[in-house]
C-alpha cells in the first residue's frame, strides 16, 4: 500500500520481455524504487527509443461547483469526502528525459497473478528487463 509511481512502455520499443501471459505495453506498471526519494504518484514512460521520460505537470484547484459531487440544491456537498473528490486537476507541461542510470523494479497484478520485473538503464539508455521469480 501507499504511494507509487506509474511507468508505461511506449509502442515501438524494441524489447524482449520475459515470458509473460499478457501484453506488457498495455499495462500501467507500478514502482516504488525508481526515484531517489519516496514515490509521489509521478508518471513515467519508457519511450520507443529506449529513454525514460518523466511527465512534467502541476495541479490546480477545481472550483467547487465544477466538482463531481457538488449538489446545486445544497449549494455545496453532503460530506467533506464529497468536497475533496475531483478537487485537483492535472495540468500537463510535457515530458523530460530523466537520463536514468540504474535498476528499478516494476510490478503489477494481472488476473490475480503478481508479476515483478527489473528494468536496467545505463547512462540513460534502456539495457534490459528481467522477470523476478
Amino acid at each position: 500500500m501507499g504511494l507509487y509511481d506509474t511507468v508505461t512502455f511506449e509502442s515501438g520499443l524494441d524489447i524482449t520481455f520475459p515470458d509473460l501471459e499478457f501484453d506488457p505495453f498495455e499495462i500501467n506498471w507500478q514502482t516504488k524504487t525508481l526515484a531517489r526519494r519516496h514515490p509521489c504518484m509521478d508518471t513515467y514512460r519508457i519511450t520507443a527509443d529506449g529513454r525514460l521520460f518523466k511527465e512534467e505537470c502541476e495541479y490546480e484547484s477545481v472550483p467547487e461547483a465544477e466538482r463531481p459531487r457538488y449538489d446545486e440544491e445544497l449549494e455545496g456537498f453532503e460530506s467533506p469526502l464529497d468536497r475533496g473528490l475531483g478537487s485537483l486537476r492535472k495540468i500537463h507541461h510535457g515530458w523530460s528525459d530523466t537520463e536514468y542510470h540504474g535498476i528499478f523494479e516494476l510490478h503489477t497484478s494481472v488476473d490475480g497473478e503478481y508479476v515483478s520485473l527489473d528494468v536496467k538503464f545505463t547512462d540513460g539508455e534502456f539495457v534490459n528487463v528481467e522477470k523476478n521469480e
